[in-house]
C-alpha cells in the first residue's frame, strides 16, 4: 500500500513492471482510507465518545489557533507528526 500526496503533477513512485507482474500485484488509489465520510466519520466519533476508539493517544500535539504557524513549523522540520489546531469559542 502506498499512501501520502505529493505535488499533483509530478511523478512520486517508480514500480517494476516485472515484479508487479510476476507476482500479481495491483496498484489502487485511495482517498481517505476510502471510507464513506457520512457513515464513518459519525461512527468513529461515537466509538471514541464511548471511550471504545483512542483518538488522543495518536496525537503529536495540539496547537490553538494562535499558534499554527508553530504548527507548521513543527511539522515541516519533522517534530510534529499528527498535530491538531484547537478552535475554542
Amino acid at each position: 500500500m502506498v499512501t501520502g500526496l505529493n505535488k499533483l503533477m509530478e511523478p512520486t513512485i517508480d514500480l517494476p513492471g516485472s515484479i508487479m507482474t510476476l507476482f500479481k500485484k495491483t496498484v489502487k488509489g485511495s482517498l481517505f482510507g476510502d471510507c464513506n465520510p457520512t457513515y464513518d466519520i459519525p461512527r468513529i466519533l461515537d466509538l471514541y465518545m464511548a471511550g471504545k476508539f483512542k483518538l488522543d493517544e495518536l496525537l503529536t500535539r495540539t496547537y490553538t489557533l494562535d499558534q499554527i504557524n508553530l504548527g507548521y513549523d513543527d511539522l515541516l522540520s519533522g517534530k510534529n507528526i499528527r498535530g491538531v489546531v484547537v478552535h475554542e469559542h
